[in-house]
């Protein structure tokens, strides 16, 4: 059971019941991201930060390293036939490293009179990442979900 919070015209309608909040698509149809599809994602946006990273600011760096191999094990634990209880963990586990390790760079940067130089937009997406995905890891469902969007069942 649920009931519509706010209707948007246009663009979606957000409908919350007593399990997790989803979001209603224009098209009538309502749209879950199931974990496994959110831990490709991660994979492919840390791959995509390290790559942009490494073609912006150069090969020396190794924090753009740390990027990518984060984002080879989110592509690992989406792809592989681990449980849903396995995978969860793992999304989790890789948004605390990623919170804990780009929170304390980010800090340390501020706080050091050393010349640290920071990649602002790399490290902050991490950072952001990092906490989406231990918010993913709670709340979202274990398969994409799909169903009529007509009534609230």
């Amino acid at each position: 059971m649920g009931f519509v919070l706010r209707r948007l015209r246009g663009f979606c309608n957000v409908v919350s019941g007593y399990g997790l909040l989803t979001f209603t698509a224009p098209l009538r149809g309502w749209v879950a991201l199931g974990i496994l599809a959110y831990a490709r994602l991660a994979g492919i946006a840390l791959l995509v930060a390290a790559v942009a990273g490494l073609a912006l600011f150069g090969w020396k760096d190794a924090a753009f390293y740390f990027h990518a191999g984060v984002g080879l094990f989110f592509l690992f634990a989406g792809s592989a036939k681990l449980g849903t209880t396995a995978v969860r963990q793992t999304v989790r586990g890789l948004g605390v490293l990623l919170v804990v390790v780009k929170g304390a760079e980010i800090l340390l940067s501020w706080l050091l009179p050393t010349r640290y130089v920071l990649h602002g937009p790399i490290e902050f997406t991490c950072l952001i990442l990092g906490v989406t995905s231990i918010l993913a890891a709670s709340y979202l469902p274990d398969q994409p979900s799909r169903r009529d969007g007509r009534g609230v069942s």
